[in-house]
């Protein structure tokens, strides 16, 4: 008697498949779905078709991406068909904190995340770009080796240009950014809060660029983005600086040239009235130890005289190093509200590529004491080169994208979601702010927006 031969899962009836797929990947566990399923998928499949394959994975199941990653070993044709039927707008990102742990944004906030399996101890994760992470290794003696690493191949690319310059940093040393042009062996810009060197350009294993130490507009940069052959930056006055990149001979990376395209009165600015401040500050008389000062307390005395002295230590560190000299890139604004506990507001800007077009994110951040913290406003503007090159208000829409916004990496995705058209998503929040509605979704999430970025994955992952 002649056997059939049992078919693929490419072979199976497209009406089938959709339904196993979408009731695998994105269902809550219901019972009865299994056996009900697998009796039909088994009639199809023939005897070799393994229901326990498939109850592991799905008891396992915890990220739509960990799930594809197990259904790669039922077969290749399962492979193929997930990699047709998922649309990429399924594909959310990841949330990666700075100690190495990771969610979806859709995960409850009382969660708590387990570490990626992949990185070492004492490892640090300092910024990302798509689906790679910037680390930070820290030995015992406190020495820092960089290097970027794919979670989702387990591929890590060391970075020894950048250990020469900031392997061996003060407790004051911060990286605010790790952006790659596009592959980790083209350009890797870093940013800084070091006033020496707040900008660095590294080819991994071609050599490194750093413009001269406490130089302009380097210094002033609170945010960048690669759009073309060119680096952009912005201020905080929302000066926007073209950085022009050529390749010496032997293939390094370096600033040829600087162009300050949009240019704003220096009024909107606070760095620089924190670096004249620094500049006339006397260190030397900052001792405050007159006799009519001295406190009624003794204990007030001792504790005020030991803060004073760990902030004279911290001024020159800070002015030995250049560590620190770097404020954060965001504007502090005045709480308003009387007869109540001042707040915190900040403004902080985003400079984003967007498929062809270069955007600024304003987003205006109400810190509150005892709550946690929302979004008051919210502004986007693209960079217009017709004639004289400005920001102009982008008022409708984003033309069904969506942008990830997050201190360390911010990304602008298609989407055919209709509920995500014209949509920016908020890290720290968890908000979702409508441009067409100008409408922000409730905070329900409180993640340290200084801890954490978006990882995103090149392709499915099954």
């Amino acid at each position: 008697m002649a056997t059939s031969t049992p078919a693929p899962w490419s072979e199976l009836p497209q009406d089938i498949l959709d339904l196993i797929i979408d009731r695998l990947v994105s269902s809550p566990p219901r019972g009865g779905f299994f056996s009900s399923a697998w009796s039909l998928v088994q009639g199809l499949l023939g005897s070799s078709a393994k229901p326990a394959d498939f109850k592991k994975a799905r008891r396992d199941r915890h990220w739509v991406s960990a799930d594809r990653a197990r259904f790669r070993a039922v077969c290749r044709s399962w492979h193929l068909a997930m990699r047709r039927h998922i649309s990429a707008s399924r594909q959310l990102p990841w949330i990666v904190m700075s100690d190495g742990s990771f969610y979806k944004p859709s995960d409850p906030i009382c969660t708590s995340p387990p570490r990626l399996p992949t990185l070492p101890s004492n490892t640090r994760c300092i910024g990302s770009t798509d689906n790679w992470l910037a680390l930070d290794f820290i030995d015992a003696k406190k020495m820092h080796s960089y290097s970027l690493h794919n979670p989702f191949t387990g591929i890590t690319v060391s970075l020894p240009e950048l250990d020469a310059v900031i392997g061996q940093v003060s407790e004051l040393f911060e990286v605010r950014k790790v952006l790659m042009r596009s592959t980790p062996l083209d350009i890797v810009a870093v940013m800084t809060n070091n006033w020496n060197h707040p900008l660095i350009l590294i080819r991994p294993g071609k050599g490194v660029w750093l413009p001269e130490p406490q130089s302009a507009p380097f210094v002033d940069i609170v945010d960048i983005a690669f759009l073309g052959d060119k680096l952009y930056g912005i201020t905080e006055a929302e000066d926007l600086v073209s950085l022009g990149i050529e390749f010496n001979s032997d293939g390094m990376p370096t600033i040829t040239s600087t162009e300050c395209l949009i240019r704003h009165p220096s009024g909107n600015s606070s760095r620089s009235v924190w670096r004249e401040v620094y500049d006339n500050f006397d260190f030397s008389n900052n001792d405050k130890g007159g006799k009519d000062e001295v406190t009624n307390s003794f204990e007030d005395h001792t504790e005020a005289v030991s803060e004073d002295s760990e902030e004279r230590a911290l001024d020159e560190l800070r002015n030995k190093t250049g560590d620190g000299m770097i404020l954060e890139g965001a504007t502090w604004l005045d709480d308003e509200v009387q007869h109540e506990p001042k707040d915190i507001i900040t403004v902080i800007r985003y400079l984003i590529e967007s498929h062809g077009k270069l955007l600024m994110v304003k987003r205006q951040l109400h810190w509150p004491q005892y709550s946690i913290n929302f979004t008051t406003k919210v502004e986007v503007y693209e960079m217009d080169v017709n004639d004289e090159v400005h920001w102009v208000p982008v008022s409708g829409g984003l033309g069904s994208k969506a942008l990830f916004i997050s201190r360390f990496f911010c990304k602008s995705i298609h989407t055919c979601e209709d509920g995500d058209h014209d949509a920016l998503h908020f890290i720290d929040s968890g908000e979702k702010y409508d441009m067409k509605s100008q409408i922000v979704s409730p905070s329900w999430r409180d993640i340290d927006l200084y801890r954490s970025t978006w990882i995103f994955s090149r392709e499915l992952v099954v």
